[in-house]
């Protein structure tokens, strides 16, 4: 990987890099958010995945904190509330599979129409995504 400077400052008066080359990482920042994502992966139980359903909101909330313009604050927000309901149906001794799997789906869905306008939305659509999957073969539906 190659970084440069372009010999100067952008418009707030930080130091501009181009950088070229494949980048890997486990926690990618863009401008003032911190992305970590998390590994789906390993999910084996229910205690698991509503662990990773709480995981996904704390980043949701942790995005919020950003520079966001209020469309993008209310699809997050509407997103926050399908993984809470998805929460909420994950944690009854007999969760519907199929309503877990439609509220997920739905958010992934907004995840991926604010990727265009939010980085971080990109990937956090992509781990919801996993997350579908895995209600599947967890609770069926």
């Amino acid at each position: 990987m190659t970084a440069k400077s372009n010999n100067g400052d952008d418009d707030n008066g930080k130091q501009v890099f181009n950088v070229s080359g494949g980048i890997h990482a486990n926690n990618v920042i863009m401008g003032n958010q911190t992305n970590n994502f998390q590994n789906i992966v390993n999910i084996q139980n229910q205690t698991q995945f509503i662990d990773a359903l709480q995981k996904v909101q704390t980043q949701i909330t942790e995005i919020k904190q950003g520079k966001l313009t209020p469309t993008q604050v209310r699809n997050l927000e509407a997103v926050e509330g399908q993984i809470v309901e998805a929460t909420a149906e994950a944690q009854k001794p007999q969760p519907l599979g199929e309503h877990i799997k439609a509220t997920l789906t739905d958010a992934k869905e907004t995840m991926e129409m604010l990727a265009g306008s939010l980085g971080a939305a990109a990937a956090l659509g992509t781990t919801i995504g996993g997350l579908v999957v895995l209600a599947a073969k967890l609770f069926g539906g």
